[in-house]
C-alpha cells in the first residue's frame, strides 16, 4: 500500500476585510470565519499538526491572493489539507 502523509493543514478564514459575507444584526461571517479558524489552527498546532492560516486578522484578500496563499503553503504539496471555513446565512422560516 502507497501510503501518504499530510504534509500540514491550510485553514482559510473566509472573506475578510471589505467583503463580511453573511451579515445578520450586526454580526459579519468574516468575525466568525477568522475566530473559528484561529481556533482551529490552535487545536492543530497543540496536537503537533502543522498548520498554515490565509489569514490572521481581519484583511482583504482577492481570491487570487488567497489561492496563492493556499497553493504556497507547505510548499505547495500535494498531500496538504485545505480547510475553507464558511457560516451561511439562513432563511427565515
Amino acid at each position: 500500500m502507497n501510503e501518504r502523509r499530510v504534509t500540514g493543514v491550510v485553514v482559510d478564514a473566509g472573506h475578510g476585510g471589505a467583503d463580511p459575507g453573511a451579515v445578520s444584526g450586526g454580526l459579519q461571517e468574516k468575525d466568525f470565519t477568522l475566530e473559528a479558524s484561529l481556533y482551529m489552527a490552535d487545536r492543530l498546532k497543540e496536537l503537533g499538526i502543522p498548520v498554515v492560516l490565509t489569514r490572521d486578522y481581519d484583511e482583504n484578500i482577492s481570491r487570487t491572493e488567497r489561492l496563492r496563499r493556499a497553493n504556497e503553503a507547505f510548499g505547495g504539496s500535494p498531500n496538504a489539507i485545505l480547510i475553507s471555513n464558511h457560516i451561511n446565512a439562513g432563511g427565515h422560516t
